[in-house]
């Protein structure tokens, strides 16, 4: 056990050696940028007749709009697709608005998508740092918002966030509010400052002891959170080195609850994370409740947090940055070093040796 919270900084210094926690506490700086990136990008656009969004991305180049779509909510004037797939279905092409999102710009996937529909949608629009993507869209004449390189996906999605944010802005689909922008800017220094300290009251370094040793299975019980859930499993994943699982109320309700019955010495391994916000449903809130007492005895504990006051910008990327910093902290507490993804690195050189 972890000798008191001045030991991460210890820990930090031993393991993580190519800076997570810096590019995680720099969120809100990354904020301002990707905002003043999206908005020079984007005021070229215009407003434009269009059924539906669809994001062609991966990984950390797509969360960013699973993050938008959740935020928007109702406000989104039409639907957004997030395509994680070679190929893009047949009822995502019509009347559609294209952003082929990919960091490094030599997402294999996100390139086959461009090539799907690029010829009969020339409606796009591009968010890379560079790579291949940009070389086609230059080709072919699809504007480009190049954001900085040099991060690991995850640690930018601020890049993929906003951008897409002020796209969907300048196509008159989204209303923006720059003062709620500010306030969010101002809440998530406050919570870097407050999750990037050795106090006691660090509830992200003590999340991540509550953690130490266990499974994270993350819980959302309204839209706001759905994509959060799914960030939290991603950064536990890869930061952490853990398995994690995440679903939402109240599908859990009709099918995994019944999970629960599972073999003790798994189920007890887990930590069910509830992600609360004061929008959610009071039919979901009655729901998630009831469930949680069901799962509490017969998992590892269960851990129910809920957000500050404020409008849902900050709210959605408050309890987005709780999760970031808990899976770095629980990274040290796990030996491992949440940069390198070595599983990640031979999966796709076992690819190239296919293709060779």
């Amino acid at each position: 056990m972890l000798d008191g919270f001045r030991g991460f900084g210890e820990l930090r210094k031993r393991l993580d050696s190519k800076g997570m926690f810096d590019l995680v506490r720099a969120f809100p700086s990354h904020m301002v940028d990707g905002w003043d990136h999206g908005k020079r990008f984007s005021a070229s656009l215009g407003e434009r007749k269009v059924g539906q969004v669809v994001v062609c991305g991966m990984g950390g180049s797509a969360i960013g709009a699973d993050m938008v779509r959740s935020f928007l909510g109702d406000a989104l004037a039409v639907p957004l697709h997030v395509n994680r797939l070679y190929e893009v279905p047949a009822a995502l092409r019509r009347d559609a608005f294209f952003v082929f999102s990919s960091y490094s710009g030599d997402t294999a996937e996100t390139l086959a998508a461009y090539d799907a529909v690029r010829a009969a949608h020339p409606t796009s629009a591009a968010i890379t740092t560079g790579g291949e993507l940009e070389r086609r869209c230059k080709r072919d004449g699809v504007p480009v918002c190049v954001i900085p390189g040099g991060m690991p996906p995850r640690a930018a999605i601020a890049y993929s966030f906003f951008p897409l944010l002020l796209i969907l802005r300048a196509l008159g689909l989204a209303e923006v509010d720059e003062a709620e922008f500010g306030e969010a800017v101002a809440a998530l220094e406050g919570r870097c400052e407050d999750y990037a300290s050795d106090s006691a009251a660090n509830e992200a370094a003590e999340l991540a002891r509550r953690l130490e040793g266990k499974i994270p299975f993350i819980y959302s019980r309204g839209r706001l959170f759905d994509a959060v859930a799914r960030r939290w499993s991603c950064q536990f994943n890869e930061n952490s080195k853990t398995p994690a699982h995440f679903a939402a109320f109240t599908e859990i309700n009709h099918n995994e609850i019944v999970g629960w019955k599972a073999v003790e010495l798994v189920r007890k391994r887990i930590v069910v994370i509830s992600l609360e916000d004061e929008e959610d449903h009071p039919s979901s809130k009655r729901q998630a409740d009831i469930a949680l007492e069901i799962i509490d005895p017969l998992s590892g504990g269960v851990v129910r947090v809920d957000n500050a006051p404020g409008k849902r910008l900050s709210r959605i990327l408050s309890m987005m940055i709780l999760g970031d910093f808990a899976s770095v902290y629980l990274a040290y507490l796990n030996g491992v070093d949440p940069t390198p993804i070595s599983n990640i690195e031979f999966l796709k050189e076992r690819l190239r040796e296919n293709r060779g």
